[in-house]
């Protein structure tokens, strides 16, 4: 098992100092983390059910996460975002490269890096550590750990290790990266590296929109792989609702590609009950032909205050060439936040 010296240290951690956590929530914040700060345990258990095979497969979660902004002569420096997860696979079929096979344990990084903001408030800011890729409405939407995943598998990497130039201005917000291509892993033999960046209109309008490139080799389970994207997105709310569309061209080893996605979900009043539905299209032209798949996604996710979140959704393909197979998928979670 990789990194097993890793994985006793976190255990050995988690066993000591939860139950005692449990009971000094607040001296823990006040004295560890200090001011402008935040921490929670967080847990999660989750089946896969592949309707077509009839196969069962279980995902269980267990993970810290820590937000912290450091603060001097009444000015932000940066802010520390540390997640650190155990994750343990159960009969799952087609894991991670990252995971030995399909009921191994690993430590897992969602975010772990540390983003300095002292230089121009918030125009121009450096990043280093494990960050999402800055790319298309994955990078705007937080949907690390829940069901609900938008376009990252087009590019198959949502988060990376490396360094990232990413700022606010008046009129639009900037992300520039440059990471290792490796993922979950920080070293590897095969040399890959990912160039990546988005440009857009501030976030908090209800209208937004940007553009997105995603350039170099990706490390797989089958090797490196060249990717390169170009994409377009944007997004609307109205009222509770909110629609949300992203377009990209490309190529992946050398083979040209078009991806399509669209979302409209809807929020209640409260910000308890989520649900959405997705609608997603992609090909890939080869030598003497061109593979296409299509599929929809329909989910609803309901949290109450306490931290409770539970969650299901379902894929289904609506075409798919053989090499481009979407086998229709229920997914249920339970997950708490403590």
């Amino acid at each position: 098992m990789k990194n097993s010296h890793s994985l006793f240290q976190l255990i050995m951690t988690f066993s000591l100092f939860f139950p005692s956590l449990l009971v000094q929530a607040d001296a823990f914040d006040t004295s560890l983390l200090g001011e402008n700060s935040r921490w929670a345990i967080d847990a999660s258990a989750r089946v896969n059910r592949n309707t077509q095979s009839k196969n069962n497969a279980y995902t269980y979660a267990l993970g810290l996460d820590v937000h912290k902004v450091f603060s001097q002569s009444n000015r932000d420096i940066g802010t520390l975002v540390f997640q650190p997860y155990l994750v343990k696979l159960n009969n799952v079929k087609s894991p991670s490269f990252y995971f030995d096979d399909g009921d191994d344990t690993e430590l897992t990084w969602r975010i772990a890096n540390f983003n300095y903001t002292a230089l121009t408030q918030g125009k121009l800011n450096i990043r280093l550590g494990h960050f999402e890729i800055p790319y298309g409405l994955e990078y705007q939407v937080d949907t690390n750990g829940t069901l609900r995943q938008l376009t990252f598998g087009d590019r198959g990497i949502k988060a990376d290790w490396g360094l990232s130039v990413n700022g606010i201005l008046p009129y639009l917000e900037y992300e520039v990266a440059l990471t290792r291509g490796s993922g979950n892993e920080i070293s590897s033999t095969h040399n890959p590296h990912i160039f990546s960046g988005r440009i857009g209109t501030p976030s908090q309008k209800n209208l937004t929109g940007g553009l997105s490139w995603f350039y170099g080799d990706v490390l797989t389970g089958a090797g490196v792989i060249e990717r390169k994207k170009l994409g377009i997105d944007a997004s609307y709310f109205l009222y509770q609702w909110q629609f949300m569309f992203e377009s990209s061209i490309g190529q992946t080893a050398g083979n040209n590609t078009r991806n399509s996605f669209a979302e409209v979900s809807w929020m209640n009043a409260k910000e308890q009950l989520k649900s959405y539905l997705q609608l997603g299209y992609q090909d890939i032209k080869q030598i003497d032909q061109t593979d296409s798949a299509s599929y929809w996604v329909v989910g609803v996710q309901w949290q109450n205050t306490n931290g409770l979140d539970i969650s299901a959704q379902f894929k289904h393909k609506l075409n798919a060439s053989p090499t481009l197979n979407t086998d229709p998928n229920l997914s249920i979670q339970l997950r708490y936040r403590l």
